[in-house]
């Protein structure tokens, strides 16, 4: 479908509550089927599931101006992907990158929200920085060495920093690797460098956000801090957040997301 002059990969299915999904950065539709962090396949009887590869991501066409990678740029595509789709009032939703994605589409279209499925909220504020410098180094290895190396470095490096990540998600990371390499290294490096610039609003922004929302996160991840979800959860007026400590409870979420949508209806 093309959304704000980007033709992008789009996927629906199932019946009930629109929902639209965003992935996480460097991520798609596959790449999201692969790590299997949710199991929508249980969902498709409540939920009616759009999910499309972010510009510059997985099938999806890029554009050449690093602007259009900031959060709030995203938000804009989720939008104009919802009014494609003829969707006057959606849940939101999304990892990481898709979850910032939908903070702004809070801010900038409120009236259009039946609520907020925040997974895995990233770096902001105060751990930006440092996020930033690393999507730049890793933007500067991929002109240097190309799409191959740095798949091969995301391969052998742990993901997260906690050991339960490392034994649960291993052989997903690898696999996701590998997908990597398939991606255009001119799109990839401006999706980076577009990821190096963006950040959250100010905290207390986000107090304005009464959409209903369910904030899902895990321990032990540098990349998905607690404290981003624990400020997140503070400042939103109607929120619930969960927090996984293990494998175990990282595997509720399915169960979370029905409870927390069949809630909203």
């Amino acid at each position: 479908m093309k959304v704000n002059n980007v033709a992008l990969n789009v996927q629906i299915t199932g019946t009930g509550s629109p929902l639209i999904w965003g992935h996480g950065l460097m991520a798609s539709i596959a790449g999201d089927d692969m790590a299997s962090w949710i199991n929508w396949s249980q969902l498709t009887d409540v939920i009616h599931l759009v999910r499309y590869d972010a510009r510059g991501h997985g099938q999806s066409e890029m554009s050449d101006m690093l602007v259009d990678y900031h959060w709030s740029a995203l938000a804009r595509d989720m939008i104009g992907l919802a009014d494609q789709v003829g969707l006057d009032k959606f849940i939101a939703g999304g990892q990481s990158m898709g979850c910032a994605t939908s903070i702004y589409v809070a801010l900038a279209a409120p009236e259009r929200l039946k609520g907020l499925v925040l997974m895995n909220p990233p770096t902001a504020w105060e751990t930006r920085a440092a996020q930033s410098t690393i999507y730049g180094q890793m933007a500067d290895l991929l002109d240097a060495k190309g799409i191959d190396y740095l798949a091969v470095m995301m391969q052998q490096q742990p993901a997260t920093g906690a050991t339960w990540h490392t034994e649960a998600y291993a052989s997903r990371m690898a696999d996701f690797g590998e997908t990597l390499k398939a991606l255009n290294p001119k799109a990839m490096a401006m999706v980076l460098r577009g990821a190096q610039l963006t950040n959250l609003p100010p905290s207390v922004e986000l107090e304005a956000i009464h959409t209903p929302a369910l904030i899902l996160a895990w321990t032990d991840d540098p990349g998905h801090p607690i404290s981003t979800a624990e400020e997140i959860n503070r400042r939103l007026p109607n929120s619930r957040l969960v927090i996984a400590h293990n494998a175990a409870e990282a595997a509720t979420w399915t169960t979370e997301i029905r409870t927390f949508v069949t809630g909203l209806s």
